[in-house]
């Protein structure tokens, strides 16, 4: 911590990237691609509506995947073996709670996947504004999975209600509950380039460190006549993360 204190004051003094790494700067492009892929979406400028009025501000603008006043509890299980279907690895993390919690988009973006999946049962897929990082939130709630009038194709802003807790999934037949134990599948897979978005080599990371980071940023909803609603509407105003749907498609390394 006490290196990254000290870069952090040679930077501001003027000192650029290459002098303070030497010959290890051929590597910089790479890594700060790589670091900026998972954590590029998770601090930037907003605006949340406080009293009638737009607050702009700087800072942590991802939220936990479960709104606030819900409990939850959740441990390091990714890789852990999962044999439905076919042996392989458990890429995410799953929350435990109780039925019919309601689930929130952690990252801003686009609803790129909304529906049935046989093995996370109920399932809404996020892609960031930027295009880098694809959230995935599965077993959500039998009969009730999403958030009223969802469809894919739609912008959604962090903290947005997207569905609700449940155990839906394992099952080629809709709507089957046949996960045992009530939970949230969260899991979140990094695309430098578009063929690996399906692919044998997809890059899913362990999220049970972010959940953690996230677990007191927590979006606040209520329920009312109309339907349920954000207490302190947001945006992101972070136009440049919008590229990727602009047309101008993510960087690759």
């Amino acid at each position: 911590m006490n290196s990254v204190k000290q870069a952090v004051r040679d930077l501001r003094t003027g000192k650029a990237p290459e002098e303070l790494l030497g010959t290890l700067y051929k590597y910089y492009d790479y890594y700060y691609q790589a670091y900026t892929a998972v954590l590029g979406g998770l601090v930037g400028h907003y605006g949340i509506l406080y009293d009638g009025q737009w607050k702009q501000t700087y800072g942590l603008k991802a939220f936990s995947p479960i709104a606030a006043g819900y409990g939850y509890s959740h441990c390091s299980d990714f890789g852990n073996s999962r044999t439905y279907g076919f042996a392989r690895k458990h890429l995410g993390n799953d929350l435990m709670g109780s039925l019919g919690t309601p689930i929130v988009a952690v990252e801003g973006g686009v609803v790129e996947a909304l529906g049935w999946n046989q093995y996370g049962g109920w399932r809404v897929g996020i892609r960031s504004f930027d295009g880098k990082r694809y959230y995935y939130y599965a077993h959500l709630q039998k009969d009730h999975p999403f958030a009223e009038n969802l469809k894919e194709g739609d912008m959604v802003q962090a903290g947005d209600l997207i569905g609700f807790m449940g155990r839906t999934g394992y099952s080629q037949k809709e709507n089957v509950n046949n996960i045992e134990t009530v939970h949230l599948h969260f899991g979140m897979q990094l695309i430098f380039d578009e063929s690996q978005k399906e692919c044998n080599s997809e890059i899913w990371v362990n999220v049970y460190p972010l959940v953690r980071l996230l677990s007191e940023h927590r979006s606040s909803l209520r329920k009312t006549e109309e339907g349920w609603q954000r207490v302190y509407p947001y945006k992101d105003l972070d136009s440049e993360s919008l590229d990727f749907y602009l047309g101008k498609g993510p960087k690759s390394i």
